[in-house]
């Protein structure tokens, strides 16, 4: 279930709402006991900074600057909703929630974000191994054409660039 409430950030809340219907409708009913606990806004700021540096690293600056740019709202978005209130719930470990994005990004022509997220997956701990796992897995739910996408990304790891 906490893989389908993060979706909402890559995959949109449409499609978030339709998984969670079709889980719902054959049984399953874990992760809806226990959801006030994720509800204490007051840390949100802080631990989204400190995921999304762990997940950027060095370009962390660079990213924040580009978003408060972009504009100011989407910046305290990002930080306070996407990488706070749901990236750091501690439900799920943050190398597996970024194998999940990656998987959910790979199928949607979204190649900038995507090569974000797989260098977020290594720097969270995950093996180069695990995501190409994942990224092999992309024709499953996307088809052919993305899956030659989602290699390419990862072809273009650049690990010294990045500090992994």
């Amino acid at each position: 279930m906490e893989v389908l409430l993060q979706t909402h950030l890559f995959a949109g809340f449409p499609r978030t709402i339709n998984a969670l219907a079709t889980v719902r409708r054959i049984g399953v009913r874990e992760g809806a006991e226990n959801w006030k606990q994720h509800t204490d806004s007051t840390r949100w700021q802080e631990s989204g900074e400190k995921t999304c540096e762990t997940i950027y690293g060095r370009g962390y600056d660079k990213l924040r600057q580009q978003m408060k740019q972009l504009h100011p709202i989407l910046d305290a978005m990002m930080i306070e909703h996407g990488y706070g209130a749901v990236l750091s719930r501690p439900t799920l470990s943050l190398r597996l929630r970024e194998l999940c994005v990656v998987a959910i990004l790979a199928g949607q022509q979204v190649a900038p974000q995507l090569n974000s997220h797989i260098r977020g997956a290594l720097r969270a701990g995950a093996s180069e191994e695990e995501v190409r796992t994942v990224i092999a897995q992309t024709h499953l739910a996307w088809g052919e054409e993305a899956q030659e996408e989602a290699n390419a990304t990862m072809s273009s790891i650049d690990h010294a660039r990045y500090g992994l």
